[in-house]
């Protein structure tokens, strides 16, 4: 487990940059936290690094938006906030999203957790003061392990990576 310090909106930017340069298609991220914890900041930030432009919106509303990134990648920005568990779950349409060839963010992933599989990357956001957040992040050993140093290089703060 990785875990760190996001002491601001642009510590969170610098995160997602780094984040960013270690995805690779397929894979699935997950983000977790309380309302207001900057789950959402944090995707957009992703989107924005992995080369979407224009309007990046939540799709708190819609349940899913889809995006190209550089060079045709496939990025899909999925909320389930409003999804409940269950039956509204199963009835979601998975398969545009877990097509295996994108990159997926799914917030809200308990309310689809008995449909979903087991996430490639999984972010918790906690808050810590009004503008910082505690992160913890699980992934591939060697991920954490690169992302610690990088986060550790751009000042990003209480970085630690624990077995």
């Amino acid at each position: 487990m990785l875990t760190a310090t996001l002491t601001s909106p642009e510590a969170t930017g610098a995160f997602a940059r780094l984040l960013a340069a270690r995805l690779a298609a397929p894979a699935l991220v997950t983000l977790r936290g309380e309302l207001g914890t900057g789950k959402t900041t944090l995707v957009r930030d992703l989107l924005r690094t992995l080369g979407v432009e224009g309007v990046v919106a939540s799709p708190s509303f819609t349940l899913a938006q889809s995006y190209d990134g550089h060079g045709g990648l496939r990025l899909h920005h999925v909320d389930l906030y409003r999804l409940g568990p269950g039956a509204d779950a199963a009835l979601f349409a998975w398969e545009d999203y877990l097509d295996g060839a994108s990159l997926t963010f799914v917030e809200w992933p308990e309310a689809g957790a008995a449909e979903l599989p087991p996430a490639d990357i999984d972010v918790v956001l906690r808050h810590r003061t009004p503008l910082s957040r505690d992160l913890e992040l699980r992934a591939a050993p060697a991920i954490e392990k690169t992302l610690a140093d990088a986060m550790i290089a751009a000042g990003i703060d209480d970085v630690a990576a624990t077995a």
